[in-house]
């Protein structure tokens, strides 16, 4: 039989017993690993725990707050026969119309073509050319000017127009040109140069319904159709104490 050398009998010692060294340690390993695993749960279930707690206690300092509340209003009122008003959404204002009555409705013609604007903004009429069939505007609260254009396209002319209780009505306190200028329809256009409107007669022989017969027919001074002023231009400047309609 052949004898082993010394050295490789010791070798192989060292092998087993390092083997042997592996297997505790990595038993050592998996120990400390469930241990750790077991630690972190044992957190988690503190961490919740305390979680509940706190928000139990939380709830029960509120409940205390809102009673000593409740105590302290009972002894006011006991106290002083004072009831502490509870706290109320502030409301929207209510929306402020402008003061005055309604708007008005003025009835209006002419002999022959006729063009309202109010402020510069024309009227869609649908008698224009129909002199003995007035059209109705709605003046609203608050409008400044009242600009008529006016042609004349055969024989007797004018312009006429009245509110039915006579607010406004056309008379010599309009005022008429011959010439248009621009802007001559705006709020803001300058007429204090343009004379006053000329009458050419008070209502008419053949009454116009929605006419009152205290309105004048106007014009420029010059209506005759042949030598006259076949297109004229009008404006009413409404005076600031009508202009929220407020009779005077």
């Amino acid at each position: 039989m052949k004898k082993f050398k010394p050295t490789v009998c010791l070798l192989f010692f060292c092998f087993l017993v390092c083997l042997g060294e592996d297997k505790e340690t990595s038993r050592k390993i998996l120990k400390l690993e469930s241990a750790v695993a077991e630690l972190k749960d044992k957190v988690k279930f503190l961490i919740s725990l305390h979680a509940k707690e706190i928000e139990k206690r939380f709830k029960d300092i509120e409940k205390t707050i809102k009673k000593e509340i409740t105590d302290l209003q009972n002894s006011l009122k006991k106290c002083c026969g004072v009831t502490p008003k509870p706290t109320q959404k502030p409301t929207a204002k209510p929306t402020q119309k402008p003061p005055g009555g309604p708007d008005r409705r003025i009835n209006i013609t002419a002999d022959d073509d006729l063009y309202v604007y109010l402020d510069g903004n024309e009227v869609k009429l649908k008698y224009s050319t129909i002199w003995d069939v007035p059209d109705t505007v709605v003046v609203p609260k608050g409008t400044t000017v009242i600009a008529v254009k006016g042609r004349n396209t055969y024989a007797d002319t004018g312009i006429i127009a009245s509110t039915p209780d006579g607010f406004f009505r056309t008379n010599s306190s309009w005022k008429c040109v011959n010439r248009r200028q621009k802007g001559w329809e705006d709020s803001d256009f300058d007429d204090s140069t343009w004379p006053p409107a000329s009458i050419i007669k008070q209502y008419d022989e053949k009454p116009i319904t929605g006419i009152r017969e205290d309105a004048y027919w106007i014009w420029t001074d010059k209506p005759s159709f042949k030598t006259g002023d076949r297109t004229v231009y009008c404006r009413y400047t409404i005076p600031k104490s009508k202009r929220f309609f407020q009779l005077e």
